[in-house]
């Protein structure tokens, strides 16, 4: 079970756990429906207005690390990098390859919103008293399997959409 107490600290802590919670729910709503429909487009606008409140949130949390930002903060520019590189070509014309741009972003920003979510959950939940180097090797064995849902979830999209992504 998940102690809120654990997690959120603040109103921008609860912002950023609410956020999250959305973005993790329209991610998965993105990544399995169907897609290139109203309602895929519309999720994925909640999905990305989640996705840009939880970046900007964790800028001001700092509870994590005794007050000084943490790797959780280097992360916040490749996940909006990634959210650019994915919405950029939906929103500004369609672009040579602008389709597989889009499922190049989209899935690395979700699956890395998932990859934060889980390395978060186990390090506020499980990692209590673990030492730097133990925390350090978990996270690395938390998030290799979200680095192979991306790499799995581009080459999936881009077979199946291959006669579209010009």
């Amino acid at each position: 079970m998940i102690d809120l107490s654990n997690w959120i600290h603040s109103t921008v802590g609860g912002v950023h756990v609410f956020a999250s919670f959305t973005g993790l729910a329209a991610g998965a709503w993105v990544i399995i429906g169907k897609k290139g429909t109203k309602l895929h487009k519309y999720t994925g606008y909640a999905f990305v207005t989640s996705l840009l409140l939880v970046n900007v949130s964790a800028m001001f949390i700092y509870d994590f690390n005794q007050g000084s930002p943490s790797v959780f903060h280097l992360l916040v520019p490749v996940s909006l990098f990634f959210l650019a590189f994915g919405m950029y070509p939906m929103l500004f014309g369609k672009k040579p390859r602008a389709l597989n741009r889009h499922i190049i972003g989209m899935s690395a920003a979700v699956y890395g919103l998932y990859a934060a979510g889980a390395t978060e959950y186990f390090v506020r939940e499980i990692a209590q008293g673990l030492s730097p180097s133990q925390l350090i090797l978990y996270s690395f064995l938390i998030s290799v399997p979200f680095a192979v849902a991306i790499t799995v979830s581009i080459i999936y999209f881009q077979k199946k959409f291959k006669n579209r992504l010009g």
